[in-house]
């Protein structure tokens, strides 16, 4: 998960169709002389900090106010992001993942005692549901309207059973995993890689088990619908991919297919997560 707060194109020319953060019609803005820079799953970002008061909510809702929020303002992004929806990028992981030494928006919520609790849900729908995915982060409490209990629920004939040390990231949009597992992950599955385009594609008629993972005693099962999506008609790939881990990677990151099945409950407090399934 990122843990830092980025507005993508400061008041400048670039971006046109971004929403812009425009420091001088702020007067809580405060500029700093420190830069930063970044690589993201879509391209690069460089430019300035700053503090402001930030608000978590849309502009039609109860807003939660967040004094003394630092956060990096890009005065410079590649093409992919600028060509990309979002606006920005919202980091909520650990204080001492933060890079600059930023305290993350929300863990200055939660030092400013502004939240009921120190946790917070990320809950994205199912993909079975045949519609286009809604999502929703819910800030201080467990959402239990979009999630079930938090308890247990768990390829088909597709083993593993070496230890790997994994990680949640809801800015991930596949399932990352050690090259070898994953290429016969993919052969059991009966899909073909493309080099060219690093993707494995799939016959959409085939039918592909449930992937499970087992994450300490409990076994969490992905469905077909999670992992398997159709790019064109009648052309589908597997949404994995063959990630790199060393230093501080991740053998194993469980993008967005592992959440649009299970909520994320990230108890800060406690520092522990929990995963309960999306209803």
């Amino acid at each position: 998960m990122n843990q830092d707060l980025r507005v993508f194109c400061l008041d400048n020319k670039s971006c046109a169709s971004k929403q812009k953060f425009k420091p001088g019609s702020s007067s809580t803005f405060t500029k700093s002389n420190k830069t930063w820079s970044g690589k993201y799953e879509k391209g690069f970002a460089k430019g300035v900090l700053g503090t402001d008061i930030m608000k978590f909510g849309g502009l039609d809702e109860e807003q939660l106010a967040v004094p003394n929020t630092t956060f990096g303002l890009a005065n410079h992004v590649s093409s992919d992001l600028e060509e990309d929806a979002a606006d920005g990028i919202l980091g909520l992981a650990f204080t001492a993942l933060a890079t600059d030494n930023a305290v993350p928006p929300l863990i200055n919520a939660i030092n400013q005692n502004l939240l009921d609790k120190p946790l917070f849900t990320v809950w994205l729908q199912s993909r079975r549901s045949n519609i286009t995915a809604e999502g929703l982060v819910t800030y201080g409490a467990i959402d239990t309207k979009n999630c079930g209990p938090i308890s247990a629920v768990g390829m088909g004939n597709f083993t593993h059973t070496q230890v790997y040390e994994a990680a949640s990231d809801s800015g991930t949009t596949l399932i990352g995993g050690p090259k070898a597992v994953i290429d016969l992950l993919a052969k059991t599955a009966g899909a073909t890689y493309n080099a060219s385009e690093d993707l494995y594609f799939i016959d959409c008629s085939f039918t592909v088990p449930t992937l499970d993972f087992t994450i300490g005693s409990n076994k969490y099962s992905i469905d077909r619908a999670n992992y398997v999506i159709e790019v064109k008609k009648n052309v589908c790939i597997m949404i994995i991919y063959s990630s790199q881990s060393g230093g501080f990677r991740p053998d194993w990151l469980l993008g967005t297919p592992f959440i649009h099945q299970y909520c994320n409950i990230f108890d800060i407090g406690q520092k522990r997560i929990g995963f309960a399934v999306s209803l």
